[in-house]
């Protein structure tokens, strides 16, 4: 027998209050309110402000037209045939506000993070007036380099009655069709990246009076399971089936009506509103040892090897414990690094992409968390890290904080500089090249420090290495060969370079066969393959892979659809996890990268790419660091495929200065294109590039061409080696390259073309005139004694900089061949 039930009875989820008042409390919450909120609020003439449906006919009769309750037809009807302003002085009558209810003042009492609204009243911003509140009211329209940062705004999506005028209502003010679909639509603008990240952020999300219909952030809130967890709608009460339906699948329902939210605040009110000292850590996170004893199997090794997922308790039992099966390599630096944080010296470790810098620094955590030393690490950037750094440093407690990626956040060793706490070691990481740049920032604050290359392996830690891809059986055709002489292989052939080795493997046509397998599936539409490359692209750059980010440099919120976070190819390559893609390895996205997409393709993206975030004008740290390397030719060398790299290279930058066209303007885009020519022997292209980019920084004030100096001098010294019969020339151009480089500030950009010398020694020294032999050897000296100074100095390290290592081993063998 077929039993009927009426789903209408059927008993409804509970919604734990005591678990929203908690997230109310931690003044992160975000709140959204919709027409409902407005209620019991009076406008200029004592009355409510007008629903939609009621806006709708009031605007058709003041049209003199059949009434109708569609409110974007009612408003493109009347733009046809009546005058804006009559429009306009309406709608200031109907939502300019006398006062609110003390229920909105309630409301509005909570420290909420950030509070957006559809409503064009300004109910919010009087209400948190009336509790002594300043609460900025802005629109889209607004820059949000200026705004975004300020801590009390409410940010009103269709636009809000201050600025409402005769451009407004048809563009920015959502009334109309033609407005819906401007450029200045939310989904559109500059906002919608921090609103999504807004969502990520907060503890809760509040609805207020939202209906949810028609509105622009239903893609955004549609099946992601993690905004749902944290999602609350203050509905009336005994809502219609058709509501509770909607809503339900973006989050729980609270049917107790806006003055039954405010009751909920005042009951509660000891607790939100609680004015104790902060005691609990706001972005950095203790960790803790896992005493767990775990069984390691291959495919967790694989899997660590090719996608960078590793938990921390497999990280801690292979510290602690032994490694029946090989899978960590532990450093022979830990030890050195354990001594410095004893001493209560700072340290930065440092190297290439993919070469073991989280891993490391997750294994010292690991070292120190056994002591008695407390380890912290950064879990929230955008948290208040310095009132943490102010917390742990009252304590007293011997503490380290563990940074990984330290040009992030820089913010923090500034303070740490200023506030001197005795009691606190940082150790952080870097990748050389953001090293590098930050040297001079590091001295200028006075933030002392040790440092450790992690570039070269030792031999001790390219036996471990063997030790694992022998146990993985990943040798193919090198199987046969001896302990010894694999580890040779790595030396010789990888540079005894984690990242040369590991990418020998990816370039294995097994693994290239299964990646291709897995990504099969997820690059059939465009919107699968643009979420797929963007996911590698942020990975690459060692850049927090955010939801929000994801979305914004894909061009569409796929990332945030259960039917791509359930797709099991895709969770065998990423692991989403909390509005993040947290499971990572750079060095296997780029292989990704330059191994399963297009040239053309990539060509294509990086253009867009650089297209979208040159019209932001806040890029913030991300979105600058992405821009950045859309146009720097290391990078995008560096994603390309070989094949017709050359081509590709020049075609990028030829394409890149029509695309953003402020480019064809700035010293540094010539001197990129000028790079991008000269590994294919295109040197007259690239002096003309040079030529171009000096002319460009000469009108500059204050502009400082040490980096197109050090490429000039790149070019002429391999323009004279190029020389085969003309000594005189042949000197000429390594003079005009000595003369430029000893001019210039010690460090790996300087000592990079140094290294270069030995190659001119090879080529061209026993053809040059006995004088000009005796110059030669005159600058090989000079540059030595550069190194000596630059060591002496701390601005060079001689353990760790693998081009002034292979300057000075270069200029040492040139020198002992002198007679």
């Amino acid at each position: 027998m077929k039993i009927k039930v009426d789903r209408r009875n059927l008993k409804k989820e509970e919604v734990d209050t005591a678990e929203l008042v908690s997230l109310l409390s931690t003044g992160k919450a975000v709140m959204f309110t919709g027409a409902g909120f407005s209620k019991c609020t009076k406008d200029v003439s004592d009355k409510d402000p007008s629903m939609a449906k009621d806006l709708a006919k009031e605007i058709c009769r003041l049209g003199e037209f059949p009434e109708d309750d569609d409110l974007r037809f009612a408003t493109d009807y009347y733009l046809q045939v009546g005058e804006k302003s009559d429009l306009i002085s309406l709608l200031k009558k109907k939502y300019t506000l006398k006062n609110t209810d003390r229920t909105h003042d309630n409301i509005c009492k909570i420290n909420w993070r950030r509070i957006y609204t559809t409503n064009y009243d300004k109910s919010v911003e009087i209400a948190s007036a009336n509790v002594g509140k300043v609460v900025e009211c802005v629109d889209t329209n607004y820059p949000t380099t200026e705004y975004y940062k300020r801590e009390s705004l409410c940010i009103h999506l269709n636009g809000s009655i201050d600025s409402l005028t005769e451009e407004t209502i048809e563009e920015s003010f959502k009334l109309s069709t033609s407005s819906y679909i401007s450029p200045e639509s939310f989904t559109e603008s500059d906002w919608y990246y921090y609103f999504k990240k807004d969502l990520e952020r907060a503890s809760a999300i509040v609805f207020v009076g939202y209906s949810m219909y028609d509105i622009e952030i239903q893609k955004t809130l549609f099946e992601n399971q993690e905004l749902k967890e944290k999602t609350y709608f203050i509905t009336r009460k005994n809502p219609d089936q058709k509501t509770e339906f909607t809503l339900s699948r973006f989050g729980y329902i609270l049917p107790i009506g806006v003055d039954g939210f405010s009751n909920l605040i005042d009951k509660h009110s000891e607790e939100i509103f609680d004015d104790s000292p902060e005691t609990e850590l706001q972005s950095l996170v203790r960790y803790e040892v896992s005493h767990e004893s775990v069984e390691v199997k291959d495919a967790d090794v694989e899997t660590m090897i090719m996608y960078g997922d590793i938990s921390n308790h497999l990280i801690d039992d292979g510290v602690i414990g032994e490694q029946r099966i090989p899978y960590l390599i532990l450093r022979d630096c830990l030890s050195d690094a354990k001594r410095f944080v004893e001493n209560g010296e700072n340290l930065i470790f440092y190297g290439d992409l993919g070469n073991g810098k989280s891993i490391l620094l997750r294994e010292l955590q690991s070292v120190l968390s056994i002591g008695p030393t407390d380890v912290y690490y950064i879990y929230d950037f955008e948290g208040d890290y310095i009132g943490d750094i102010d917390l742990l440093a009252r304590s007293g407690k011997k503490t380290v904080i563990c940074i990984d990626g330290y040009e992030r956040y820089f913010d923090i060793l500034k303070h740490y500089c200023n506030s001197a706490p005795s009691n606190i070691v940082i150790v952080a990481t870097a990748r050389i090249a953001e090293h590098e740049r930050m040297r001079q920032d590091l001295k200028r604050i006075g933030f002392n420090y040790n440092e450790v290359s992690l570039d070269i392996l030792t031999d001790c830690e390219s036996s471990r290495l063997v030790d694992i891809i022998d146990n993985l059986g990943m040798w193919r055709e090198k199987a046969g060969l001896s302990h010894e002489n694999k580890t040779k292989h790595i030396k010789l052939r990888n540079s005894s370079q984690i990242s040369l080795a590991l990418l020998d493997l990816f370039n294995s046509p097994q693994i290239k066969t299964k990646v291709s397998s897995e990504l099969k599936s997820l690059l059939l539409g465009d919107d699968h393959k643009d979420t797929v490359f963007s996911i590698a692209l942020i990975n690459v750059l060692d850049i927090p892979c955010k939801f929000s980010l994801v979305s914004d440099i894909a061009g569409c919120d796929l990332i945030y659809k259960s039917s791509l976070k359930g797709n099991e190819n895709f969770r065998n390559l990423f692991k989403p996890e909390d509005l993040e893609v947290k499971a990572k390895s750079s060095l296997f996205c780029l292989s990704l990268i330059r191994d399963h997409f297009p040239p053309s393709y990539v060509i294509k993206k990086l253009q867009a790419i650089a297209k979208l975030l040159d019209r932001r004008e806040d890029k913030g740290y991300e979105h600058t660091r992405i821009f950045k390397s859309a146009l720097r030719f290391s990078f995008v060398e560096r994603v390309l495929p070989e094949e017709n790299k050359k081509n590709n290279l020049r075609g990028y930058y030829q394409n890149l200065k029509v695309i953003v066209p402020w480019l064809k303007n700035d010293p540094h885009f010539w001197l990129q294109y000028a790079m991008a020519n000269m590994p294919f022997k295109e040197y007259g292209k690239a002096q003309q590039y040079l030529d171009q980019a000096y002319s460009l920084a000469h009108k500059k004030a204050g502009y400082y061409t040490s980096n197109i100096d050090t490429q000039q001098a790149r070019l002429h010294l391999l323009v004279s080696i190029q020389e085969r019969d003309d000594a005189a020339k042949m000197y000429a151009g390594f003079e005009k390259c000595h003369n430029l480089l000893r001019k210039l500030e010690n460090d790996i950009y300087k000592f990079r073309q140094v290294e270069k010398y030995r190659d001119f020694y090879e080529s061209c020294y026993s053809k040059l005139s006995r004088k000009n032999q005796n110059a030669f050897q005159h600058a090989c000296r000079s540059m030595l004694n550069a190194i000596e100074t630059g060591v002496e100095d701390r601005e060079l390290n001689l353990s760790g900089q693998g081009s002034v290592i292979k300057a000075k081993t270069n200029l040492d063998y040139v020198v002992s061949h002198f007679v």
